[in-house]
């Protein structure tokens, strides 16, 4: 490999995006590259929150410590992030880059669009992770079976440099658990097969907002006041991996889900049962926690 090799993370918070790349910036250095930085990209909403994070390695320092906005590989740690918009995922990738996918779902690859002569790389994170019991506070850790599935794709580091690098990072048991996801994740790791249709020109990397400088001073209009408000950061639903499910035989209508709700995403219907808002529900499984009678489950939903 000559030049900087640089990856784009795409996942939500909790989904342990940014650990993953830590992990790999030192698995790439204990494979003898010089130059290696890992840098994450989040906002205020974290947990469930779509979030960022970037990798260079280099056989040289790296001098530069921005945004990755040209990758050579990009990793798609939750596929509903693709049903949102696939050019945010392949932008700025390079023509003969690397895509490498969390799914297991048909739809998906096909309605993929990706710049001519990519690899795209298939793995089923969410099930090994479930196999694994491979979980931190109800959110399977998607990103550790990714680092299986992106050595299994660029041959750029070893499954030893990564098992070094997770057993100096975690506790024997843990450590032993994420490995284990790393190796199932490179062994079922497999190559996808595209339409001729399905690539397309690199969609042209995103250029940074910068604010212009001001000059003189200007009298700006009060700033409003804030409130919350359900859905002002856009279909929150879309976040979760598992849903709450209230069993209304169980249910004796103490409305403890609605009152602990930290989203207020629980309303009462007519019969004064709670029912929740699934277009905004994150799955925090605050619900599933508080209800006294057990009558709430959570399950896992296809998105």
């Amino acid at each position: 490999m000559s030049g900087i090799f640089e990856v784009r993370w795409h996942g939500r918070g909790g989904q342990g995006v940014v650990t993953a790349s830590r992990i790999l910036a030192v698995a790439a250095f204990n494979e003898g590259f010089v130059g290696v930085q890992s840098i994450p990209w989040i906002g205020a909403e974290r947990r469930g929150a779509q979030i960022e994070a970037y990798n260079r390695i280099s056989r040289t320092p790296i001098l530069l410590h921005s945004q990755v906005y040209a990758p050579d590989a990009v990793i798609v740690v939750d596929p509903s992030i693709i049903s949102e918009d696939n050019n945010a995922v392949v932008r700025g990738l390079k023509s003969g880059g690397f895509l490498v996918i969390n799914t297991a779902r048909s739809n998906i690859i096909s309605s993929l669009r990706v710049p001519e002569g990519c690899s795209v790389y298939l793995v089923d994170a969410t099930s090994i992770c479930l196999e694994l019991d491979l979980q931190v506070a109800g959110l399977e850790v998607l990103a550790m079976p990714m680092l299986g599935a992106f050595a299994k794709a660029t041959s750029l580091v070893s499954l030893k440099s990564l098992e070094e690098s997770i057993t100096s990072s975690f506790e024997a048991e843990l450590a032993k658990k994420n490995v284990d996801a790393v190796v199932k994740a490179y062994e079922s790791t497999r190559k996808a097969h595209l339409m001729p249709e399905q690539y397309v020109p690199p969609v042209p990397p995103s250029k940074p907002i910068r604010i212009p400088e001001i000059h003189h001073w200007t009298d700006l209009p009060p700033v409003p006041v804030s409130t919350p408000s359900k859905g002002s950061i856009g279909n929150t639903g879309d976040w979760r991996t598992r849903k709450p499910v209230i069993d209304k035989e169980k249910c004796n209508k103490c409305l403890f889900c609605w009152m602990y709700c930290p989203e207020a995403t629980i309303n009462i219907d007519d019969s004064g049962f709670p029912q929740i808002d699934y277009n905004y529900c994150k799955g925090c499984e605050v619900c599933f926690n508080e209800c006294p009678r057990k009558a709430i489950s959570m399950v896992v939903e296809e998105k």
